[in-house]
């Protein structure tokens, strides 16, 4: 990265806008809401950089860009949501703190009942979907609907196998042939009155490599077992649909959120997977795949009072921001480490680790939200590499000021996509004769080179 440039633009007498939503399905389209980024990253980091073969959770990007959807109990009566191919991701950071802050959506329960949520306690009444719930396209294959007929079976008692199958019309029968695959009745859920199948409770309690805090570590998949699925809603049966052009036994049964299948004869870590629930609940309630425009509510007028405190603190936080890279610049030209240059050092990592919590701090007005949120992710970087920086210069490790160093430029790349997320119009008055503040950080391309630290290791050396 050659240079830096976050700009914030201050027009006056114009009323903070947003363009229009344009879906495009052929489009990847990026997490810009930290949640959101935290809670793909979470599962899907891992497969998408290769360091796992398994099954999506979400996909391998989002299936849409951020946009507020109507929700009577939400704050101004819309909340932030994204879909992705495999869910809904939900902000319900009023409500919440993580991993909570995120739901993902009872797209299943929707689907299969007709019901759509518009509300803790509102509904809107559909028809049950008729998109098939896994396989390739075909008119016999099972679909949301058919499970509509199966909500209130009873529960099978557990340890037993399950060799009951579906067919599209709803038709339950048994099949002893299925039997070979050794799935059994696991976990009795008292809530819902239905027991979970042992490959389905195995997979919602494994542990994997997941991207955690900034790196990649071992832990459990979910941090509660019903995180991405919520509760069952039917049992599981075994359906006969094709499979890439293959008639194929693929055991399904369908949570509050999400279908799983369960495929016997692919690869470990994609036997289990999570239907493109997300892909289809969009063409359900929008009536048409991710292309057409979504348009947002309305942002508040220019002259809120909330809006200019926003950008005020905004731009003190930048302002503080160039001129700690550029303090940090001329520490790490001359590591003197005497007791002065430790106390100015000091002062710079303190203020690297405040930046964070003071724009979460702040509350971003509608429009401002996907720069908001990625800027926010970017201090996050930052403050990990002051505590890396700290580290490696106290105790002359050149290992960790090396972390640090790709900590930070992990804070560049975040810094600079969130400069295009910044509205096109924005509004503000923060002084009469105000025209355009401009925030210049071209330093950190010097932070990032190589040269620069290549000498500083060399002072350390002689230290």
């Amino acid at each position: 990265m050659s240079r830096l440039l976050l700009r914030v633009a201050i027009v006056l007498g114009l009323v903070l806008g947003t363009l229009p939503l344009t879906i495009d399905s052929a489009e990847a389209h990026s997490f810009d809401h930290g949640p959101f980024d935290r809670t793909w990253a979470r599962t899907d980091a891992p497969v998408a950089q290769g360091q796992v073969s398994r099954t999506w959770m979400w996909g391998p990007s989002a299936h849409s860009p951020m946009f507020q959807e109507p929700y009577n109990d939400a704050p101004g009566g819309t909340r932030l949501v994204q879909y992705t191919d495999k869910s809904r991701m939900e902000d319900n950071s009023h409500n919440a703190g993580p991993p909570w802050d995120v739901t993902n959506g009872l797209l299943a329960t929707e689907l299969i009942t007709g019901r759509m949520q518009i509300g803790d306690a509102n509904h809107q009444q559909r028809s049950p979907a008729a998109q098939q719930v896994a396989g390739d396209s075909h008119p016999d294959s099972p679909s949301y609907a058919t499970f509509n007929g199966v909500l209130d079976h009873d529960p099978l008692q557990t340890g037993w196998t399950i060799v009951q199958t579906i067919d599209k019309a709803g038709n339950i029968g048994d099949d002893s042939n299925l039997s070979q695959y050794g799935v059994t009745a696991e976990y009795h859920v008292p809530e819902t009155d239905h027991t979970v199948a042992s490959v389905f409770w195995d997979f919602m309690n494994s542990s994997g490599t997941v991207f955690e805090n900034g790196q990649f570590v071992s832990s459990q998949l979910f941090e509660n077992s019903f995180f991405a699925t919520g509760y069952p809603i039917t049992e599981a049966y075994w359906m006969h649909v094709p499979v890439a052009g293959q008639w194929t036994d693929v055991l399904a049964q369908c949570f509050e959120r999400r279908c799983l299948t369960y495929t016997p004869g692919n690869q470990p870590g994609w036997q289990v997977e999570a239907g493109n629930i997300g892909q289809h609940y969009y063409m359900w309630r929008y009536g048409e795949s991710p292309q057409e425009p979504v348009t947002p509510s309305p942002p508040p007028p220019g002259d809120d009072p909330d809006e200019l405190a926003y950008v005020a603190g905004l731009v003190e936080i930048l302002e503080a921001t160039d001129i700690s890279i550029y303090v940090f610049l001329l520490l790490l030209e001359n590591p003197t480490f005497t007791n002065q240059w430790y106390h100015d050092f000091d002062q710079v990592m303190e203020l690297w680790r405040l930046f964070h919590p003071a724009l979460d701090s702040l509350n971003p007005p509608p429009a401002w939200e996907p720069f908001h949120y990625k800027l926010l992710d970017a201090y996050w970087w930052l403050g990990q590499s002051a505590d890396d920086f700290t580290e490696g210069f106290y105790n002359f490790n050149e290992a960790k000021l090396y972390e640090g160093l790709d900590k930070f430029e992990e804070f560049a790349i975040r810094f600079d996509e969130a400069g295009a997320l910044i509205p096109e119009a924005t509004l503000v008055s923060l002084e009469p004769d105000s025209g355009q503040i401009e925030i210049d950080t071209s330093s950190v391309s010097n932070v990032l080179d190589e040269e620069v630290w290549r000498d500083a290791m060399d002072k350390i050396e002689r230290e």
